[in-house]
């Protein structure tokens, strides 16, 4: 039987799923029988024969299934072997001599295959790791590409500096180079007589820092020099270049090779090097790592996902005799963007005596090693071009922008033929990076362009204009000050929102109040119905502030009635203080303020006092409403709309004061009226308030029917407050049916989403629902 460890990390290495590798441990580990394993697992013994099946396609075992698990075994035998004596393997190929002997007769050189000992020729570096982490998916579609059925010829690993391309191909290099010398043992990936890597990277990256490689291969004649040295034809050298170039073609005719171009941007000569590998013969298979996106056969890596960056995190974190636990590990992940070269110098920082709260820091600085490993070849290669331009303007969004956007921000007068471009070439140089339409940075990228900005002051001080002003249009053009009503450009506000988010903190930061008031009066609707009620409080208490001191006192009695009404739904003591508070003082300061203004102020105080029990005050409030009403003008929509609101806080007080029969024809009545002028939000509530009746009176099917119509309106909207009294009404109707799975899961949702607007004590009544 095999050992566990080395089962368990081979499935680690193949991702193979919780389930895949149950069965792949007790077959391969124990010997257990398919009936013995379904046994063990509670499944069938068919189960285990398909998860077995998906186990072979995982480790790219082929063939027909009677000798498939034969071929698994001899696979992962070979494997041990070569993980117990790594060494040995490669003084066994390396030691072996001469597979030709070579001589010049009359000018020309002519080779003479010796029989004797088989022989790779090879001139692999080290590998710098103990363990290959994830990036199997890429390992299979190189593999595909290196099999001679495969007519690639020159394949291309593309991606940002420090994602692992040298890496990948010398992992890969390594496993064809192992398959080689077990020229006996059936395995799918392809074998090779030859093995050359030539590398133009001036640098190393470690765990210790920035270390410069002593060998560079960055001109043709180099790279001619590195094969003729590995192939044992050195003597070629002292030649002109060209015979050199001809004597190296014929005697790689003769071998099935695996060429390896690391850094193909570093290489002085370039044009004349990608001549050389389009004219190889086809006995070559070439893989060229570069940070320019290729027009070969590509494939291109990205930022590690998650589960393999935290598992590279804690492998390196063992290699090092580090301790990271699983909070710290998602911090460094998000950190370094999921980079490779990133975490292992942060792991290696940490062991020398770094906390992880300085490491980050220096991988965020522009001049520290991992930036100008990552990143200072590429940028400074567009210095003051358009592309450098469309970086540093990529950097002020935390989230992905159209070319619209990018180009209406970052020139005056954009123009789409240079803002393609500028964007084709960040893609090209792995910058940035486009997802359905839009273009974005990884964290660590937008670090780096962030410190770039800073260095071009007058740029960025336009920029940033051009930036405010650009998010100002935008949120007249999508939002509103109607918080009231749901609205289907809010999609739009939703795309953007973390966008606006950090320009109106900016705004905040600077103290830029007349650009933070104008984004500000269209989105604050938006801000409510989506919950995002933390961000609310903060800006209105900010708001509050700045409006006085301009002298601005409608802004201000506006600010502290948005975040009077914010803080009485949250129903705590000291909100409801603090709410009571501010709209008293606002009530003191509604001159400033027209009557409409008014009517929404009485409304709140009605509120205010409805959420404290003060039920005979509430409808003192909502008489004051109903006077003020009468004396306003308004148009029949806007009258309506109110009478609507008034009625629905006499329905909200009958309720509570436990008249459920009166609450009832109150609610239709506003319902019915919610319904003649469009209000759908209102509408919803209304339905929301009838069915918690119908579930106190026994209409349980009736409940359903209003939950049913009125709940995907609320989803469809995203109105967070409205989707967690659904599911909330909804959970009590399923206690009360006996669907006790279903009351459990919707009351555990309501109280999530009450969680999140900080309605505590909703979220109580939930929770012990649920937990009852």
């Amino acid at each position: 039987m095999l050992p566990h460890d080395f089962l368990t990390e081979i499935a680690h290495q193949h991702e193979l799923s919780p389930e895949q590798e149950a069965v792949f441990l007790l077959r391969l580990g124990k010997g257990q029988s398919y009936e013995e394993i379904a046994a063990e697992l509670s499944t069938s013994a068919d189960a285990c024969l398909k998860r077995m099946g998906q186990v072979y396609k995982k480790l790219n075992i082929s063939g027909s299934s009677r000798g498939k698990e034969n071929r698994l075994r001899i696979f992962l035998n070979n494997k041990l072997r070569q993980l117990e004596y790594p060494q040995k393997n490669l003084e066994k190929a390396t030691a072996k001599k001469n597979i030709a002997n070579f001589s010049q007769t009359e000018g020309e050189y002519t080779f003479t295959p010796k029989p004797e000992e088989f022989r790779i020729f090879q001139n692999l570096p080290a590998r710098e790791y103990t363990a290959f982490v994830g990036r199997e998916r890429e390992i299979i579609r190189l593999m595909e590409l290196l099999s001679p059925q495969h007519s690639a010829h020159l394949i291309s690993v593309d991606g940002i500096g420090g994602v692992g391309k040298t890496t990948l191909a010398v992992e890969v290099a390594y496993r064809c180079f192992e398959t080689s010398l077990n020229q006996g043992f059936i395995s799918d990936i392809p074998t090779f007589e030859a093995i050359i890597f030539t590398s133009a990277k001036q640098n190393h990256l470690t765990s210790i820092g920035l270390l410069p490689r002593l060998t560079q291969e960055r001109t043709l004649r180099e790279i001619c020099r590195e094969i003729a040295r590995t192939l044992d034809i050195s003597e070629i050298s002292n030649l002109p270049l060209q015979e050199q170039i001809e004597i190296t073609r014929q005697k790689l005719s003769q071998l099935r090779t695996l060429l390896i171009v690391d850094n193909l941007e570093t290489i002085e000569d370039k044009q004349e090097v990608l001549s050389l590998l389009y004219d190889l013969p086809p006995t070559v298979k070439v893989i060229i790592t570069t940070r320019e996106q290729a027009l070969f056969v590509p494939i291109r890596l990205g930022c590690l996902p998650r589960e393999h960056g935290l598992r590279l995190i804690q492998h390196e974190a063992k290699e090092k005799s580090v301790t990271i636990n699983p909070t710290e590990s998602q911090e460094l992940f998000d950190g370094v963007s999921g980079i490779p070269a990133a975490i292992i110098y942060a792991i290696g920082q940490i062991a020398a005596g770094y906390i992880l709260e300085d490491v980050l820091p220096q991988i965020k600085d522009p001049q520290g090693d991992v930036a100008r490993f990552c990143f200072s070849g590429s940028v400074n290669s567009l210095k003051n071009q358009p592309p450098h331009y469309l970086l540093m303007t990529l950097s002020l969004f935390v989230q992905p922008v159209t070319r619209e956007t990018a180009a209406g921000v970052a020139f005056e007068n954009s123009d789409p033929i240079i803002t393609n471009r500028g964007l084709a070439k960040l893609q090209q140089l792995s910058l940035a990076y486009q997802q359905e339409g839009r273009y974005g940075l990884l964290n660590l990228t937008r670090e780096y362009a962030l410190a770039e900005l800073t260095t071009h002051r007058e740029f960025a001080q336009k920029l940033r204009q051009r930036w405010v002003n650009w998010y100002v249009k935008f949120s007249e053009a999508y939002g509103t000050s109607n918080w009231k009503e749901w609205h289907v450009d809010y999609g739009y506000l939703e795309t953007e929102w973390e966008n606006l988010r950090c320009v109106l903190e900016w705004c905040m930061f600077q103290g830029r109040y007349a650009d933070f008031l104008a984004i500000w009066q269209h989105i604050k609707g938006y801000v409510h119905i989506r919950g995002y009620w933390d961000e609310r409080l903060d800006w209105a208490a900010w708001l509050i502030e700045a409006a006085k001191q301009a002298g601005d006192w409608s802004t201000a009695v506006e600010a502290i009635c948005d975040r009077a009404s914010t803080l009485i739904r949250i129903r705590q003591k000291s909100q409801l203080k603090e709410g009571e508070k501010l709209l008293q003082e606002a009530w003191h300061l509604r001159h400033h303020k027209t009557i409409k203004f008014q009517l929404d102020l009485a409304a709140n105080m009605a509120i205010l006092y409805i959420q404290e029990g003060k039920l005979q005050q509430a409808k003192e409030w909502l008489t004051i409403e109903q006077e003020l009403l009468q004396q306003a003008s308004l148009s029949d929509v806007e009258s309506q709309e109110q009478q609507v609101h008034i009625l629905y806080y006499q329905g909200r007080i009958s309720y509570q004061s436990g008249d459920y029969e009166e609450s009832k024809i109150i609610f239709q009545q506003a319902l019915e009226q919610a319904k003649k002028v469009g209000w759908q939000r209102a509408t919803a509530a209304m339905h929301n308030w009838l069915a918690d009746i119908a579930v106190i009176l026994g209409n349980l099917k009736e409940a359903r029917e209003l939950l049913e119509l009125s709940l995907p309106m609320a989803q469809r909207h995203k109105d967070k407050r409205s989707i967690a009294f659904h599911k909330a009404t909804f959970a009590k109707l399923e206690k009360l049916t006996g669907n006790l799975t279903q009351a459990k899961r919707l009351a555990k949702e309501a109280a999530e989403g009450f969680e999140s607007l900080k309605m505590v004590t909703e979220a109580k009544e939930m929770q012990s629902l649920f937990s009852n």
